[in-house]
């Protein structure tokens, strides 16, 4: 008890000791114009490049850390979308003035290499970004219209604004591909493969800093659908000073567009808070009749107890409306057998997606996030996070519209709650290790509805998951080689499915515990500082937990008496899938300009795929078929990219992407086809930018090869596979800034010219926009 009592004592005067510590670290954030407030200052262990304390210049540009020693102290600020960067080394108790530059490449950092900020000469993955200022260069409106420029990436959107957006990573599926919120996976668990694709669509640029996509394996990071690749969409993190914008726009199709950011603080940064909110609605769209409008509204909050810590809540908010169409359908006479492709040819071979003037989607998802972190010393760090996840679909459909049509509702209901803590530990300079726990619960809940009552119904599932994950960030030979390694471990809970009637599926069941998943990362790069060329190697695994539809999915049906049809399988195991890439960096002209070329090969091990004669599950049977588990296919192929920085006038990204990608089992049953659906082999993309003083132009193209695609018939109850032109769309954006009091404030003209060529192009069979225009003004604050 004495030498419990000693002890605590010494640990008493030891922290008494630091926090009465009197030295400090002083300086002034300045630039071209003088002092400069709000900037973000940051003091890091000159050991391990880890920030220690964080604080923000005040009105004079003045900044103060209680510290001894030696240190790493940086200033950062956005101003106009553009980050302006200083550093220097430092001691206690001296004067340093920090002149901020517009940032080079060599001082840009990415977090979703390995989920903590990493240089990108020190990033061993395939990863690119888009800054805040590409973004309002370009004037995108939604996250998948940012990210289309990317290499490996493939878009889907079938149909105008609104509408089922998928992202295809690497030539992989849909379900290949995480999405993240600040780091924190979003994705609907009451979407049948238990991904993000119902609500990618619905996320506009309200507020973001930006947006960062790690092409390859991630789920030793970021846990399930990390197969192909991982989109993390970043919002700025608010300062002191009030500031914002606010913008207004129109255009063709009936688009009417609004959004506001804020940002203020108090001047010592110890308390800030951003708020932002967007309007989009199209009262037309593409066929006149496709009305649609969404609303998000972000928020965030960040309280720093000292320089030490950070308390960061944030919300997400959005709320959407579309108006759907009828499927396109097959069209004339066709093929004896559905293993011929037929070249598609719009109005002779198919019917693009026709009018359906009582089809209707609302669609709502909330997410909080609450992240404390606390920098224990210069070696050791904590973070905790929770995230609770809302999701919410509506779809209601009349008796109107082509084909068959009855009245009826259905309403998807998902949830998610996160739960994570980790710590960093960084012995010296050349090692950094991250070890954490995560608990995972999420609940599906489907409901039927029908005019008479007669055949309503709901189903009400859920699962958890607990995991534990370690990473190690290695470098050696003064920086040149990076090496990083991570090993997830996650294990399943599967509770009981609750039905509405007495007869339901898997009555009979008594839950098992799913198959645990184990999954493993590791990559390398080497720096040649003298030729400025960087080789770099990652190969991992990856996995996808079996989502709850696919677990206990049915649906409802009065055809034979009101009865539920058993699909999903509750003892499905997870899908698996091994991938490895290789790649070279070449830097030119001190890192203004980058060559960048990738081969790529992802294997996928295990999948879920759908049966048509499939076992029963207990005394359940499946008479329509139903989930199994399966073998995949194999997708490989190459990316190559140019980024080009010219001075401060002009921006060029171009890349070429080839994708072979084949699937074992046919995705389209009785077809033959192995070749995945939806993607084309060859695709090119281009951005640039010139910039004339406060005059600029951005264009954009895509274009993309042929690809193949599935049309059902319901003539005769079969899917047929078609070749579709690849897109073919360029866009072309101006602007103009205006400078007011001095260039306090500005007003911000621009104008966009979307598919610049009419070039006409349906997606699988959806009809697309043709040439349409939209201008715009902000003011900025």
């Amino acid at each position: 008890m004495t030498k419990i009592l000693l002890t605590s004592i010494s640990l008493l005067l030891f922290l008494l000791n630091i926090n009465g510590q009197t030295a400090k670290i002083e300086g002034r954030v300045t630039n071209d114009a003088g002092p400069v407030a709000g900037a973000e200052v940051i003091l890091k262990s000159p050991e391990t490049n880890r920030p220690v304390q964080t604080t923000f210049s005040d009105a004079s540009g003045a900044f103060t850390f209680n510290a001894s020693g030696t240190f790493i102290v940086e200033a950062r600020s956005t101003r106009n979308g553009t980050l302006f960067f200083a550093k220097a080394i430092v001691t206690s108790d001296s004067q340093t003035e920090l002149r901020l530059e517009p940032a080079k490449l060599v001082n840009e950092t990415v977090i979703v290499s390995a989920d903590t900020e990493q240089s990108v000469q020190n990033v061993s993955k395939s990863v690119d970004t888009i800054s805040a200022l590409e973004l309002r260069e370009r004037a995108d409106i939604t996250l998948v219209d940012a990210i289309r420029i990317i290499p490996g990436i493939r878009i889907q959107q079938l149909g105008g604004f609104g509408r089922l957006a998928t992202i295809k990573s690497r030539g992989l599926r849909n379900q290949d591909t995480a999405l993240l919120l600040d780091g924190v996976r979003l994705r609907d668990s009451s979407a049948i493969t238990g991904d993000a694709s119902p609500f990618l669509a619905d996320i506009t640029l309200t507020s973001v800093n930006e947006i960062e996509v790690l092409r390859g394996p991630g789920s030793s990071l970021y846990g399930t659908n990390a197969i192909g690749g991982t989109i993390d969409f970043r919002t700025p993190a608010p300062t002191p000073g009030f500031h914002g914008q606010v913008s207004a726009g129109g255009g063709g199709l009936g688009l009417a567009r609004f959004r506001a950011n804020i940002s203020d603080g108090t001047e010592n940064g110890r308390f800030t808070y951003g708020l932002g909110v967007s309007r989009t609605a199209y009262t037309k769209g593409i066929d006149g009749n496709d009305n649609a409008h969404n609303t998000n509204f972000q928020s965030r909050i960040d309280f720093r107890p000292d320089t030490s810590s950070l308390l960061s809540t944030r919300f997400f908010v959005s709320d959407a409306y579309v108006r759907l169409n009828s499927n396109p359908d097959t069209r004339g006479t066709l093929p004896a057998s559905n293993n011929t492709i037929i070249i598609a040819k719009p109005g002779v071979n198919f019917t693009p997606d026709a009018d359906d003037p009582d089809d209707r989607q609302f669609s709502q998802f909330f997410n909080a996030q609450i992240v404390y972190s606390h920098a224990i010393n210069d070696k050791l760090a904590f973070r905790g996070l929770y995230s609770g996840l809302s999701t919410r679909r509506r779809n209601e459909s009349g008796p109107l519209g082509v084909g068959f049509q009855s009245s009826s509702t259905s309403i998807f209901k998902g949830q998610i709650h996160t739960a994570n803590i980790s710590f960093d530990f960084t012995p010296n300079r050349f090692q950094n290790f991250r070890f954490g726990y995560e608990f995972e619960d999420e609940k599906f809940e489907n409901i039927g509805l029908t005019p008479t009552g007669n055949g309503n119904f709901f189903t009400r599932v859920s699962q958890g998951s607990d995991t534990l994950f370690v990473q190690d960030l290695a470098n050696a030979f003064d920086g040149r080689l990076q090496l990083a390694g991570g090993v997830r471990f996650q294990r399943f809970r599967l509770g009981d499915p609750v039905f509405s009637l007495q007869n339901a599926p898997y009555g009979n069941i008594i839950s098992k515990n799913p198959p645990s998943a184990v999954t493993f990362d590791g990559a390398a790069s080497y720096f040649f500082r003298t030729s400025q060329t960087k080789l770099r190697l990652h190969f991992g695994s990856g996995y996808r937990v079996p989502s709850l539809y696919e677990r206990f999915g049915s649906f409802f049906s009065n055809f034979f008496g009101p009865q539920f049809i058993a699909l999903g399988d509750p003892e499905l195991k997870p899908e698996k899938a091994a991938a490895i890439d290789a790649g070279v960096e070449q830097y030119f002209f001190s890192g203004r300009a980058v060559v960048s070329a990738t081969y790529f090969y992802t294997r996928l091990i295990d999948i879920i795929g759908f049966g048509n004669v499939v076992r029963n599950i207990g005394s359940t049977s499946r008479p329509f078929g139903g989930y199994v588990n399966q073998k995949g296919g194999i997708s490989r192929g190459g990316e190559f990219s140019l980024r080009l920085k010219a001075r401060r006038a002009t921006d060029v990204f171009a890349s070429y992407t080839y994708v072979n990608s084949d699937q074992r089992e046919p995705q389209v049953s009785g077809s033959g086809i192995v070749r995945t659906l939806g993607i084309p082999s060859h695709a090119f993309t281009l951005s640039a930018t010139q910039r004339f003083k406060r005059f600029w132009l951005n264009f954009d193209l895509t274009a993309e090869s042929s690809y193949l695609a599935p049309i059902f018939s319901n003539s005769v109850f079969s899917t047929y596979v078609y070749r579709f032109k690849g897109n073919r769309r360029g866009d072309i954006t101006a602007g103009y800034t205006i400078p007011l009091q001095s260039e306090r404030f500005s007003l911000r003209l621009f104008g966009t010219i979307e598919n610049l060529f009419g070039f006409k192009y349906y997606e699988n069979g959806f009809k697309t926009i043709g040439r349409t225009g939209r201008i715009g003004a902000s003011f900025q604050f």
